[in-house]
């Protein structure tokens, strides 16, 4: 299961994410979900730092891990794509609740 979290500010503005976990829905190299998450999490990331211009307090990209936290004079700008992100998280969850879990701070 892909473990998701959401980190926000004291204003609520969204700062980032962390994805932990494989989605274990079918083998590697196969696995639908795992690729749309990974690759959903992959654009957002190149989007803000190519096109935003964003500095990152912090970005992994390991197996089974993927982290990504705004720095806090960036929030602003990040919002569309960071909440863009979410909602397409929901989407997969949506049709995937058995691969993906959201959780709660």
């Amino acid at each position: 299961m892909i473990k998701v979290k959401y980190y926000y500010n004291d204003d609520f503005l969204m700062k980032g994410f962390c994805l932990k976990g494989h989605a274990d829905f079918a083998e590697i190299g196969y696995d639908i979900v795992c690729s749309a998450v990974t690759s959903n999490a992959i654009a957002v990331i190149n989007s803000l730092d190519k096109l935003v211009k964003v500095e990152f307090e912090k970005v992994v990209g390991q197996e089974g891990h993927i982290e990504c936290i705004v720095k806090d004079k960036h929030l602003n700008d990040s919002q569309l794509l960071l909440n863009h992100f979410q909602l397409a998280i929901e989407g997969i969850k949506r049709e995937y609740p058995k691969n993906i879990k959201i959780l709660k701070k």
